[in-house]
């Protein structure tokens, strides 16, 4: 399953929600203002280190890049993808769930 969250971390009760229901071999894609759960020090960022290491976790450069996050700061364990990337996450998982 992927699960496609877009929501800021801070404003939202989705993001949480997000990632409590996440399970083991699933994907997160974050995306839009989800993104800003990347940045290093926030509370965001500390609950995505706590996924299971089967997760795997991306994330859109052009959001990235919209809102002022350095690629710098993302963490080794997220790939930076682009938009022809996501199509193929979506086609390639058998549900997709957007929060």
């Amino acid at each position: 399953m992927l699960h496609i969250l877009r929501h800021s971390p801070h404003a939202e009760p989705r993001f949480a929600s997000c990632l409590r229901a996440i399970n083991a071999n699933q994907s997160l894609l974050l995306i839009e203002d989800a993104v800003y759960a990347l940045l290093p020090g926030t509370s965001g960022r500390n609950a995505l280190e706590y996924l299971p290491a089967s997760v795997s976790l991306y994330t859109l450069e052009t959001d990235l890049l919209g809102r002022g996050v350095a690629l710098d700061d993302i963490s080794n364990r997220i790939e930076v993808i682009d938009y022809h990337m996501m199509v193929a996450l979506c086609v390639e998982h058998t549900k997709v769930v957007s929060w």
